[in-house]
């Protein structure tokens, strides 16, 4: 073979050799960045990425799965910066929709990369091209600013209590003289209640070794049998005397009982007066009944209405207007009329009370007729204008009602001779013939009254 053959053969080989060695570290260097492995696409979303940037490690569980691809700025500050990532097919089986992606650091100087955790095994898998949740770094240097303004406030607290822990001491030192002195001034005292107390222990013990000897009352009563067996004979005729006193007690009982038996004497005086009661009030009942139809007799009426006995309630308000109370002739009415102003205000449920100024006018629009009230007939009418004929009539019985309780109440007046009449809206008679809302006070009394009155 010729030297120029072996000299190309040496620069294949070299070649080849070459070539070779080239290959096998494409082949180590694509294997360690997994340029061969089949991969899939996630991204994620931080507001920060402190040394975080394409080509960044990123590990699924401490695992090398792949590196950061593409970092995406955000168009304004309130979004956050967008960060896409490529992982191992392999590993895609724990990737889930609930993993957390993490930016972290290898060590305490390591170098940075982004860290993905298991999702559950309830969550699906994270889809290609999908965004998976993220927790924002921990950045030391928000740790240091933290601690050095913590710092600063320590500092600053410490300065202000300084003045008042320095107080503080000076008045410890104080309580603590003021203690000395008040323990210097009653150490006398505490010397005499000591030797008081050790006196008194002395004449207790001695008390006991004369009581234990049977000298003087006591101690006869401890250590004198005799004393001992006469007071167990007090004791049984004490219980005698008890025994006989729960006889006669007994006894008494028994008596009591033969009183109250059914053919007892007691019995029988509780019927006899039962009777007479049952009997004095049938008597009464018809004698009530007796007097309701003398009442009502066409011959009696007259001479019962000019005496009084009638029922107030009973009347009407048609009976009322007709002048039922006057036609006798020996009554005069005098009538004292009360607006609702003043006199009412309003209350719960679309209902009224008096007024603490309506009670004024009410007592002083009777005061005048009070020493004449005893022989006179008071009506209270009620007068209410607004709503519908019903609604008038249930509001002037219920004006006519409270005036009329005031009025019985406060001056003690007669009920059966106090009566209340709902007129509703029609008030002929009152000041200036207006439309009255309100009360009026109507007085019937005798003529002779009135005129005397004059």
């Amino acid at each position: 073979m010729s030297a120029s053959a072996v000299r190309l053969a040496g620069v294949g080989l070299f070649v080849v050799i070459g070539l070779t060695l080239f290959a096998v570290g494409l082949f180590m260097i694509g294997d360690r960045q997994m340029a061969f492995a089949r991969k899939f696409t996630l991204y994620t979303e931080f507001a920060k990425i402190p040394g975080l940037g394409p080509g960044s490690v990123v590990r699924v569980s401490g695992a090398k799965a792949g590196s950061v691809k593409e970092i995406l700025p955000p168009a304004k500050p309130s979004e956050k910066f967008r960060v896409k990532m490529e992982v191992a097919e392999e590993l895609h089986p724990i990737v889930r929709t609930d993993s957390v992606a993490a930016i972290e650091i290898e060590g305490l100087v390591g170098g940075t990369f982004l860290s993905i955790g298991t999702g559950s095994d309830q969550a699906a898998r994270a889809p290609e091209n999908s965004t998976i949740l993220s927790r924002e770094p921990f950045a030391i240097a928000d740790l240091l600013q933290q601690m050095s303004e913590t710092i600063k406030v320590v500092n600053k607290t410490i300065d202000d209590l300084k003045d008042d822990v320095q107080r503080a001491v000076v008045s410890i030192a104080d309580t603590a003289d003021n203690a000395s002195m008040l323990i210097s001034a009653v150490s006398n005292d505490v010397k005499a209640m000591t030797s008081a107390g050790a006196r008194i222990t002395g004449d207790a013990a001695e008390i006991a070794d004369t009581i234990r000897q049977g000298k003087g009352t006591i101690g006869k009563l401890v250590n004198d049998d005799e004393l001992y067996r006469r007071a167990l004979e007090i004791a049984k005729h004490a219980e005698e005397i008890a025994s006989n006193a729960r006889d006669v007690v007994e006894q008494a009982k028994q008596a009591v009982v033969n009183l109250q038996a059914k053919d007892g004497p007691v019995q029988g005086m509780a019927a006899n007066v039962k009777q007479t009661l049952d009997d004095a009030r049938v008597a009464m009942a018809g004698f009530a009944e007796n007097m309701e139809a003398l009442k009502r007799n066409f011959f009696f009426r007259g001479f019962f209405n000019r005496r009084g006995y009638f029922s107030l309630s009973d009347l009407s308000p048609a009976e009322y207007r007709q002048g039922v109370l006057t036609h006798s002739g020996d009554r005069r009415l005098l009538r004292v009329w009360l607006k609702a102003d003043g006199l009412l205000a309003p209350a719960e449920n679309d209902s009224e009370q008096l007024t603490d100024d309506g009670k004024a006018q009410l007592a002083a629009a009777i005061a005048p007729y009070l020493d004449r009230i005893n022989g006179a007939i008071v009506m209270i009418e009620g007068y209410s204008q607004p709503g519908t004929t019903d609604q008038q009539y249930l509001r002037s019985r219920a004006r006519a009602a409270m005036a009329r309780e005031y009025l019985v109440s406060r001056f003690h007046l007669d009920p059966q001779r106090t009566g209340l009449m709902p007129l509703g809206s029609k008030s002929p008679g009152s000041p200036g013939n207006a439309a009255w809302d309100g009360v009026a006070i109507a007085v019937f009394l005798d003529k002779q009254l009135v005129s005397t009155s004059k």
